[in-house]
Parts: C-alpha cells; sequence; structure tokens
C-alpha cells in the first residue's frame, strides 16, 4: 500500500473521531431519524429527554411528543421542507420519558432529498430562554397597561419635541389620540415667557441626575388653560447633545382655584378676627362652663361604671381595685384582712312570688344595713342578684373576721316592712382570710365562696369560715358532676320503682319512679348527686331521660298484659320552670304510647306557689293534656288554699317526715290528720310516704288515708323485679306485701 493511500485513511480516520467527538460533546441534541424510527444519537439527546446510553435507538420519535396531534403535525409541516432540501425549523414543546415537558427548538434536515424521512435532527433546550421571554412579555405588559391606566399625565420628550405620551394627558389637555406625537413641548404652555423660565429651572435640576419638581399652567387643544403640577427626570443624553426627559403631570387646578379662593378670603378673615376675639372671650366663659358641666358628667359616668345601679354600692370592677389595695395595704403592714361573700336565703322566691319590685326595694334596704354596720374603711360590693362581698383591713385574728361576719348577719335578720308585707330574711356568709387562705382577690373570693356554699348547706342562716378541707369538697362536686355527665352518656344512669298501694284492698295501683346511680361498683346516695345536678344544666338531661325511661317502663308493663298502672316522677324547679316542659313530655307521651292519665308529675309546694301565673298556665297545659299533678312533700313548705284549690292539681302527698312519729308525736298525727281531711274536702287523693309499720298503717287507716307507700310494703324495686311483683295475682300479691317479700 502506498504512503498516499495510508496517510489519505489515516486523516479520514482522524477526521472520522473529530466528528465523533463533536458528535458526542456537543451541548445539542442530534439524531439520525429514518422513517420517523431513531438510528443514532447522541449522549446530550439521551440525557435532554431523561433516557439511559442506547435506550432511544429504535424507539419511534413519538416519545418525544406529547401527543398524537403534535407527532402528526410535525411530520405534515417537515415534509415539504425535507423534501425540498430545506432546513426545517420550529419550536413547540417535548415531553421527557419522565412525562415533564420542556420548550425546544428542533431542526431537520434531509442528506437526500429523495429520502426525505432520512433525516438528521437537532433539538436544543430553550425552556429558560422561553420563560424569559414570557417574563419580559408580561412585564412589558404590565409597563404599557400602567401608562395607559396611570390617573397622572406621561410625556416622553426628545430634544423638546414630544415623542410619546399616555391617554390621561391627552384627555388632559383635550387632544385626540396620537395628535401630540412630533409636537413641539413648546406649544403646551399657556405663556410664551413660560417656555425658556420653566425650561431653565428643569434643565440646572435634571443635569444633577435630581428629580425636578415644579408648577406651570399648560395651554389645552381648545385654547383654554390648566395648573399641572410637573415632575420631571433626565433619562439620557446622545453624542448629538440631544437629551431625552420623562414627565409626570398632574392636575391642580382645583387646588390652585381654592388657593386663589382663599386668598380672597384672608383679608375678609383679617377683618373678623378682631370681631371674633370679642366671641372668643364670651365663648371662652361658656366653655369653661361647660368644661364643668364635662367633669360633672364624666364623674356621674364613672359613678355609673364603677358602682351598682340599684343599690349605688361599688361593683365588682371597683370592688377588685379597693381588695387588692386593701390587701397591698395588709402586707405593708403585716395584717390579716378578711373577705366576706354574702349571699341572701331563699331571695329568688321572694322576687318570684312578690314581684322585682318587691326584691328591688328590699335589696336596696339590706345594702343600707350593710353600710351602717360597717366601717368606714370598709369595703362593700354588690356582685350582682343577691351577692355581696364585703372587705375588712387591720384584722387581729380569725376570731374578729367572724364577729364582723355574725354582726352582719344579725344585722340582716332583722324584718324588713314592706308596705303591709313583713318580710324576713337571712343570709349565709362565707369568710377567707388573708393571708391564711390566701394570696391575692382570685383565690380568697373563691375560698369565701366556697365557705359561703358551706354555710348554706348547713342549713342557710350562718356563718362559715374556709378552711382547707372545703376546697376538697367542692373538688368532689366538680367530680360528681363530671362523672354524672359521663354516666349519662354511657348509660349508667337506672330507675327503681317503688309500689303506690290502695290501702282499702292493699292493691298496686302505681309506682314512683326514683333515680340511682352506681359509680364504679358504689352506689352514690340522690341527697349528694342531684343537688350537684341541680346546680348546672345537667338535671334537665337527667330529667329529661328520667320522664323517657319511666313512661317507655310503665307502656311496657301494659303492652304486657298488666293492668293500667301509674308511674309518679319528680320534677326539680328548674325541669318545671323549663319553657320547653309540656312540648317534651307530650313528645315523650306519643313516642312512648303510654296514656297520659297514666303518668304523674311531683312537684314540691315551694316549685307550686313561686311565679303563680306562669305555674297556673303551666299546670292548666298538662292537665289538658291528661296528665295527673301530685304536690310532693306536703306540710314541708307553705301553700295559699285558695291558690290550692285554683290549681289542677289531683293528689298530696303527705311528707315522710311525719311519718317516723306518727303514733307517738300528736303534733305529727294532727297534722298528717289534717293534711288528709284538707285533701278530701278539696276533692284531691292523699298518699302518704315512709309507712315503714304495720301501726303507722293503722294509723292512716284511721285518718282515712287510701294511698300509701313505703318499706311496709316494698323497697324500690328494678324494673323487672316490680313486673313479677305485679303479675301475681291478688291474695298472692297481698300476702308479699304483709310478708315484706318484695324486699
Amino acid at each position: 500500500m502506498s504512503d498516499s493511500l495510508v496517510s489519505s485513511v489515516s486523516s479520514a480516520f482522524e477526521a472520522l473521531r473529530e466528528l465523533e467527538s463533536i458528535f458526542e460533546l456537543t451541548v445539542v441534541g442530534i439524531a439520525h431519524v429514518r422513517n420517523r424510527r431513531i438510528t443514532r444519537c447522541n449522549r446530550h439527546m439521551e440525557e435532554m429527554f431523561g433516557y439511559g446510553p442506547g435506550e432511544l435507538v429504535g424507539c419511534s420519535t413519538r416519545v418525544w411528543y406529547r401527543n398524537d396531534e403534535e407527532f402528526s403535525g410535525l411530520g405534515s409541516s417537515a415534509y415539504p421542507d425535507l423534501a425540498a432540501g430545506r432546513v426545517h425549523n420550529r419550536e413547540q414543546w417535548f415531553r421527557r420519558r419522565d412525562g415533564s415537558e420542556f420548550w425546544g427548538r428542533i431542526a431537520g434536515r434531509s442528506p437526500d432529498p429523495t429520502a426525505p424521512f432520512d433525516c438528521v435532527l437537532l433539538i436544543e433546550d430553550n425552556t429558560e430562554r422561553k420563560r424569559n421571554e414570557e417574563r419580559l412579555q408580561a412585564a412589558l405588559f404590565e409597563q404599557q397597561l400602567i401608562f395607559d391606566n396611570a390617573a397622572v399625565g406621561i410625556l416622553f420628550v426628545r430634544d423638546h419635541v414630544v415623542q410619546r405620551c399616555n391617554p390621561r394627558l391627552e384627555e388632559l389637555l383635550g387632544y385626540a389620540p396620537g395628535e401630540l406625537v412630533g409636537a413641539p413641548s413648546s406649544q403646551l404652555y399657556a405663556d410664551v415667557s413660560d417656555v425658556q423660565c420653566h425650561g431653565e429651572r428643569a434643565y440646572a435640576v435634571m443635569r444633577n441626575g435630581e428629580l425636578y419638581r415644579g408648577e406651570v399652567e399648560v395651554r389645552c387643544r381648545d385654547g383654554g388653560s390648566v395648573w399641572v403640577q410637573t415632575t420631571g427626570r433626565l433619562i439620557g443624553r446622545r453624542e448629538d447633545a440631544s437629551f431625552d426627559v420623562i414627565w409626570i403631570v398632574e392636575d391642580v387646578s382645583e387646588r390652585h382655584a381654592a388657593e386663589l379662593e382663599l386668598a380672597r378670603y384672608q383679608t375678609s378673615l383679617e377683618e373678623r378676627v378682631a370681631q371674633r376675639t370679642e366671641e372668643l372671650a364670651a365663648a371662652n366663659t361658656r366653655l369653661q362652663e361647660e368644661v364643668a358641666e364635662r367633669r360633672q358628667a364624666e364623674a356621674r359616668i364613672w359613678h355609673l361604671a364603677n358602682h351598682d345601679e340599684l343599690t349605688g354600692l361599688p361593683n365588682r370592677s371597683l370592688f377588685q381595685v379597693h381588695l387588692q389595695q386593701v390587701l397591698a395595704s395588709a402586707a405593708r403592714r403585716h395584717e390579716r384582712a378578711a373577705l366576706l361573700f354574702i349571699d341572701l336565703d331563699r331571695f329568688k322566691g321572694i322576687n318570684d312570688s312578690l314581684g322585682h319590685h318587691v326584691g328591688d326595694q328590699l335589696l336596696q334596704t339590706l345594702a343600707r344595713r350593710l353600710q351602717e354596720a360597717l366601717r368606714d374603711a370598709d369595703i362593700i360590693a354588690r356582685l350582682g342578684g343577691d351577692e355581696f362581698v364585703v372587705v375588712v383591713g387591720g384584722l387581729r385574728s380569725r376570731g374578729h373576721a367572724l364577729t364582723v361576719a355574725e354582726k352582719i348577719r344579725m344585722t340582716l335578720l332583722a324584718p324588713v316592712q314592706f308596705e303591709h308585707l313583713c318580710l324576713h330574711i337571712s343570709a349565709s356568709v362565707g369568710i377567707s382570710l388573708y393571708p391564711d387562705d390566701g394570696g391575692d382577690p382570685a383565690m380568697l373570693m373563691r375560698h369565701a365562696d366556697i365557705a359561703m356554699y358551706h354555710a348554706k348547706a348547713d342549713g342557710r342562716n350562718a356563718v362559715c369560715a374556709y378552711t382547707a378541707g372545703m376546697s376538697q369538697l367542692a373538688s368532689r362536686s366538680f367530680r360528681i358532676e363530671s362523672r354524672l355527665q359521663r354516666a349519662l352518656q354511657e348509660g349508667a344512669l337506672r330507675l327503681v320503682y317503688q309500689p303506690q298501694v290502695d290501702v282499702s284492698n292493699e292493691r298496686i295501683v302505681g309506682a314512683e319512679a326514683l333515680l340511682r346511680w352506681t359509680d364504679d361498683g358504689q352506689a352514690v346516695p340522690p341527697a349528694e348527686f342531684i343537688p350537684v345536678a341541680e346546680e348546672t344544666d345537667l338535671i334537665l338531661q337527667i330529667g329529661e331521660w328520667v320522664l323517657r325511661e319511666a313512661c317507655r317502663q310503665a307502656a311496657g308493663w301494659q303492652c304486657s298484659g298488666h293492668a293500667p298502672l301509674s308511674v309518679a316522677v319528680n320534677l326539680s324547679a328548674r325541669q318545671f320552670r323549663d319553657p320547653n316542659l309540656v312540648e317534651l313530655i307530650g313528645s315523650i307521651l306519643r313516642e312512648s304510647g303510654l296514656p297520659p292519665e297514666c303518668l304523674e308529675l311531683e312537684i314540691t309546694e315551694s316549685t307550686l306557689m313561686s311565679r303563680l301565673d306562669d305555674t297556673c298556665q303551666r299546670l292548666q297545659a298538662l292537665s289538658a293534656m291528661g296528665v295527673r299533678m301530685a304536690v310532693d312533700d306536703f306540710g314541708t313548705g307553705y301553700s295559699s288554699l285558695s291558690y290550692l284549690k285554683r290549681f289542677p292539681v289531683s293528689r298530696l302527698k303527705v311528707d315522710q317526715s311525719f311519718m317516723r312519729d306518727l303514733c307517738t308525736d300528736a303534733e305529727d298525727a294532727a297534722i298528717v290528720d289534717a293534711v288528709v281531711a284538707l285533701a278530701r274536702a278539696l276533692g284531691l287523693d292523699a298518699l302518704a310516704e315512709g309507712v315503714e309499720t304495720a301501726e303507722q298503717l293503722e294509723a292512716l287507716r284511721d285518718t282515712g288515708c287510701r294511698y300509701c307507700q313505703g318499706y311496709y310494703f316494698s323497697r324500690p324495686l328494678p324494673a323487672e323485679a316490680f313486673a313479677r311483683l305485679v303479675a301475681v295475682d291478688d291474695g298472692e300479691r297481698v300476702a308479699v306485701l304483709r310478708k315484706g317479700l318484695a324486699a
């Protein structure tokens, strides 16, 4: 082989290697495509589309495109160029292997125009350039939007010739769109002398790179003029010594007119100053009078904001200020101070029965008594309702605080004469001592409140000083409330039924539904959890559950074939006052299917005699429904016989407290005999509670009392046991009752 041939081959291989290097190292994707299939491509093409080495070879170019339409569109648009031997260029969206997209430029050419589907394609990722162009277009659009819609005129002047202005300036000067372009800026001045003067002032500022601000009168197209404020900036000088200026033009004609008007009025104003000075002297005198009146009004407002409107005593907010001061003084002097929490006993009954006007006058009288009984240095306030608080400083001992509290209790205990009424009221007083029972107002208030409730629990009309054990009892009440709420939600409450017996034939005629609660295996006495429920809204929820369950059970006994039996349910005072009570009972009777006459509702004397008009309406609505009403614990409270006759009541229940000594205490026997006789005279049934012995039963029979209930006949029974007792025939039932086997 000749040297020239070897040299030629070597050169060819060297050129091939260079081409191969260019093919692989170029930053543009290169591919050879035949019949729309990739026969070869460089690594950059593979990386651009997210493929590994060699994975694109043999693939259809369809993998580059987002859909068939774009794939077909490229073929139809590229074919004419390729067939003509031209380079086909276009930009479009491409899809990578992972589904992401990029904007690219594709260029292709066929080495042989007779075979247009055999071509070389170059693809370049231009996504970032496209995004930059889009951002640029958006910015230009926004700038144009601002230019076209600016609320001020904008003017671009080059070498004293208008190059461009916005619609606001054309509108201000009355020119048609584009009419100002090419006009000399001098034609905008109203006065020829302003052209040079304004220009020199502006250029002197702007040539230092600063903004020029000034005002000038300019000419409108119709020959008129307007005053404008101009703000100009020099934005460039060119080699030919001309310069470009951007002007912001704002219409200030109205302000100028206002300034001229102001100048005209200035002279008039100065003339009136002297006259006004004399008037001001008189006005100043009146102002002093108004200031005095305002101070009096502010003092009155402060008093109203910080004092109880009814009694004139400090209210809660002012009391807190005084209390802080007393405690601070006691701390400095190392003294004791006492906080006394006073709550009137059964005040609500007076308010409800005699009216709020009587209650208000009673509160005013008692407030005056408290003020008279205490020292001037002692603080007394009304918190609201029937609650008062007193702070006494400079105490020597706890006994001193008890003495003051006892004095307050005795002061309030004296009768209050109101028209023809003589009102008797008592108070329960709780005491907390600083610093023994608390170092801050909130703790002292809380502990005094706890002590007051203990005084009420001890029978009312009492004084009670706080001890640490009381908080534990208060915490127990809170725990009872919390667990009672859970028991209601979890269905842990249950009812038991105590038979009510017709003693003339010893037949069971009904039952009283009694609530029971077992918490963690321990029976909680009703006397412990019922008061807690009555202090919260739980009593309404529990009362509704008792009514539903009792009516459901009574209806179930009837469906089982037993003779109709009445079921008695106790209503608390809060239940009875619930405005939805009548509607609720009607709904429960309809849902349970229990005849209304088989439901007896028991309310106490005190509930019966409060809010008489409301009570009468509610009782009449229930009676019209067919529900029977009974007065529970009759004889322990007070009732007006005229109201008792007026109310639709069907039964009086003799309180069990009269049963204990019925056979040994003549007074108890006389009370029971009187209650039974009263019931008979009014056409009502009488039912004695708490009958436990045969002697008590015989004594009741002698009075003519027909209905009884108590341990002598049966303890309260679960629903199933009560049903079994009712199921036996009369002879067996009498024997069971007499032997007490039902217990």
